[in-house]
């Protein structure tokens, strides 16, 4: 990275693989223990974003084949002849100065407590009507829910670390949206407080940079019932985060001292094995279900049915490679 922002003639290899839809710490696992090519990634991010686009039609009412409108991400990920040739994990491992930047766990944390901040706000005003709000809040008030988290993004440090221990990791602490600011919000703000310190004493162990996005988030969410950040937010946000890296690289020529205890097995299975374990995930949930009631029964078999629209996902991108 330091060779990167000094010489003009280094060009970094640039790997993208935020989804809509495949964006959970597990499916970083699943990436690099499949050594995922950028091709295969790019067309998951593809259909991620069509599948995602569909559920929301259907479930506004709306004909599911209007969700198509995702296909305008082809202009986004354009695929190359080179993609094909180019595994996350093989490049990782063989990189001499690897920089990877997470941001994965507010979505685990999302569902494991069963809601967004918007479905908070929503499910709290029609809590006498609907069990959600109370299967949030009990989730919240559960201090395995934050456990769970922080251990699946323990496993994200420990993969990416094992397969490269030079690799400088950032990142993202989660936005305090103004939802959550009302007092009857406040355990659902303290639970993302909480998260923020919990990854930063991770981060610390690691040696990894923790990123505070607090004073971003205030400034550029500008919606009460939104927690994304709008899009001047995002590039001062990856203005912050070049800012860590030249502190990091530059003036400080910081490197990661982590030592590898173990050997990360890769395998080359591609989409191939992420059908397989995201098939495994739906098994697991569903057969869980079976032996669930009430509401728990239905929450359990609606994460049944996220993780078969993820193998669905690779099945097309398996299919689409294989032609």
């Amino acid at each position: 990275m330091s060779l990167a922002l000094t010489d003009d003639e280094l060009l970094p290899e640039v790997i993208n693989a935020f989804s809509l839809t495949i964006n959970k710490t597990e499916h970083i696992d699943y990436f690099k223990k499949n050594n995922l090519s950028v091709e295969e990634i790019k067309l998951s991010q593809i259909y991620s974003a069509i599948s995602a686009f569909s559920k929301v039609m259907t479930d506004l009412g709306f004909p599911k084949f209007f969700g198509k409108i995702g296909n305008i991400y082809r202009l986004i990920y354009n695929i190359n002849e080179r993609d094909k040739n180019i595994r996350i994990s093989s490049l990782l491992k063989y990189s001499k100065e690897p920089v990877v930047i997470c941001s994965s766990g507010v979505n685990d944390l999302m569902r494991e407590i069963g809601a967004n901040p918007f479905g908070i706000k929503k499910d709290y005003k029609y809590r006498e009507i609907k069990p959600n709000y109370y299967y949030t809040l009990e989730k919240t008030s559960d201090p395995k829910t934050l456990e769970n988290v922080m251990e699946s993004i323990e496993k994200n440090y420990n993969s990416i670390l094992s397969i490269n221990d030079k690799t400088d990791i950032y990142t993202l602490g989660a936005y305090v949206p103004k939802s959550l600011q009302k007092n009857e919000m406040n355990i659902f703000r303290d639970l993302a407080i909480s998260y923020n310190e919990n990854l930063q004493d991770l981060c610390n162990q690691y040696g990894i940079t923790f990123i505070n996005t607090d004073e971003i988030g205030k400034e550029f969410i500008k919606s009460k019932n939104n927690f994304h950040i709008s899009s001047t937010g995002h590039s001062m946000l990856a203005n912050y985060i070049l800012s860590y890296m030249y502190r990091n690289k530059i003036i400080e020529n910081r490197h990661s001292t982590y030592q590898r205890n173990e050997i990360y097995e890769i395998s080359n299975n591609g989409a191939k094995g992420v059908v397989e374990a995201t098939l495994n995930d739906y098994n697991k949930c569903f057969y869980e279900a079976m032996d669930l009631i009430g509401y728990y029964r239905e929450r359990m078999l609606f994460l049944a049915d996220e993780h078969k629209r993820e193998t669905e996902i690779f099945q097309k991108v398996l299919k689409s490679t294989s032609k």
